[in-house]
């Protein structure tokens, strides 16, 4: 895995020395250039493994949370039997949580087509939900699914269920071993994903964790029911709750931490997301854009934590999700989104972002929102590519230090907090690996919660920017 050291493109270190008088901004190379991706290594993708006993202190413990709670159960099945085709390898646990129920209220009531999430001419949200009655069945968009599941009783099953994931390889029923039943539980209360953690860690101890919270997702926000617009992670329909990104980093700090935060849902890599994990992740990964479908190919991020199961380190483990779902959707010509950050960068980040803001505020307002309006914007969050964002205004500026600072926040972002990043499809070709707030009608009050929000800058600024 390779990632672009922007501190050899800033024409050395001489250059970011040198006095604001004697700089030539004429010959700086372009944010293009700064920002243009490394070329990623591809591994190869092995036979599965043997299953092998899971009670003895391993490598990792790959713990997912899977909240099937609403128009997504059927997906349970399906991505448990993806995780099936590998298994995990000697060296790694894999458990789930995994909830189901049988029937999902419409999203949207009153919307055509039953206010189902997978109505064509409704919004863009994740995961297409079913059944919608003008199509009588499974969704287009999920037709010729590589995992064929088979109605049987372990299929076949509604509830809340703890797993131990074990390899079948291509096989339609769940293989994997049922651990317990826990009849009714509320998925979208933030200390379930506290309890699950808990447990995990427990029951299959490791020297590190990685958690997958697997849903809807949209980005910073909380989900307010009954409204267009799906917020937070984990929505459970028939309690009504939801996690918000407050409390997402709340859980993961109860449980002890992780060393990769990763969700499997739409619109989560987010500075603001990632900041509230900072001191509860040492990595997170994650989408900018909504999830097409299928979401996560597991097997595909499987076969590279086999094939690199010698040596997964966690920027390794971190990148073997993310190039699995790039891979698997390049094969699909689907347009995805997916990277992995370090959080150990973050706080340094924000100072510098905060730095860049307030150069910003200097600016004329028209050219700034010029900028933003070019930049690749993303479905449902508010959100943009916030180095897109940034690019765009280092071209428009003639402020040169505000050129400077930008140059800086882009030469942290590369050497210290982006690990990895996998685009695919011509309409992301712009999209470098964090996403932030970027509103363009209206700043919502909800966003003063976060801390990034409470200890940087980037509030004053989207305030700013909103301001009539």
């Amino acid at each position: 895995m390779k990632k672009l050291n922007l501190s050899r493109l800033l024409l050395a270190s001489a250059f970011l020395a040198a006095p604001a008088a004697a700089l030539d901004f004429d010959t700086l190379p372009s944010v293009r250039e700064l920002v243009a991706e490394a070329k990623k290594s591809e591994v190869s993708a092995p036979l599965p493994g043997a299953p092998q006993d899971a009670r003895v202190l391993k490598e990792w413990t790959i713990m997912v949370f899977m909240n099937g709670k609403n128009n997504l159960s059927e997906y349970v099945i399906e991505d448990m039997n993806e995780m099936e085709v590998y298994g995990p390898t000697a060296n790694i646990n894999i458990v789930t949580q995994a909830a189901r129920m049988k029937e999902s209220a419409p999203s949207y009531p009153g919307y055509p087509g039953g206010g189902y999430d997978d109505y064509p001419y409704g919004p863009t949200v994740p995961h297409p939900g079913w059944p919608n009655p003008y199509w009588g069945g499974m969704p287009p968009m999920m037709l010729g699914k590589r995992v064929t599941t088979v109605k049987d009783a372990s299929t076949d099953w509604v509830g809340v269920r703890r797993y131990e994931v074990t390899k079948d390889g291509e096989n339609g029923s769940l293989s994997s071993k049922l651990l317990a039943d826990l009849g009714t539980v509320d998925m979208g209360d933030y200390k379930q994903l506290v309890e699950f953690g808990k447990w995990a860690k427990t029951a299959y101890p490791a020297k590190k964790y990685m958690l997958v919270v697997w849903n809807h997702g949209d980005g910073w926000k909380n989900k307010a029911f009954g409204q267009p617009v799906l917020k937070g992670i984990s929505y459970d329909d028939e309690t009504g709750n939801g996690i918000s990104t407050v409390n997402l980093g709340r859980a993961v700090r109860e449980m002890g931490g992780v060393e990769i935060y990763a969700s499997d849902a739409c619109l989560m890599q987010m500075a603001e997301v990632a900041y509230e994990l900072k001191d509860a992740a040492k990595f997170t990964v994650g989408s900018e854009e909504n999830e097409p479908g299928d979401g996560w190919a597991y097997d595909y991020f499987l076969s590279r934590v086999h094939a690199n199961s010698g040596n997964l380190k966690s920027e390794v483990m971190a990148a073997a999700a993310v190039q699995g779902y790039k891979a698997f959707y390049a094969e699909q010509g689907t347009a995805a989104t997916q990277s992995a950050l370090r959080t150990s960068g973050l706080a340094t980040f924000k100072n510098l972002l905060d730095q860049w803001a307030e150069l910003a505020m200097k600016e004329d307002k028209v050219m700034v929102k010029e900028a933003l309006s070019g930049a690749t914007a993303f479905g449902g969050a508010g959100s943009r590519d916030l180095i897109h964002f940034m690019e765009n205004v280092h071209g428009k500026t003639k402020s040169r230090a505000l050129k400077t600072r930008t140059v800086a926040v882009m030469n942290h972002l590369y050497n210290k907090v982006i690990v990895d990043n996998g685009v695919t499809g011509e309409k992301f070709k712009k999209v470098y690996g964090v996403a932030a707030y970027l509103p363009t009608y209206s700043y919502e009050a909800d966003y003063d919660e976060l801390a990034w929000a409470k200890e940087g800058k980037w509030d004053e600024f989207t305030k700013w920017l909103t301001a009539k």
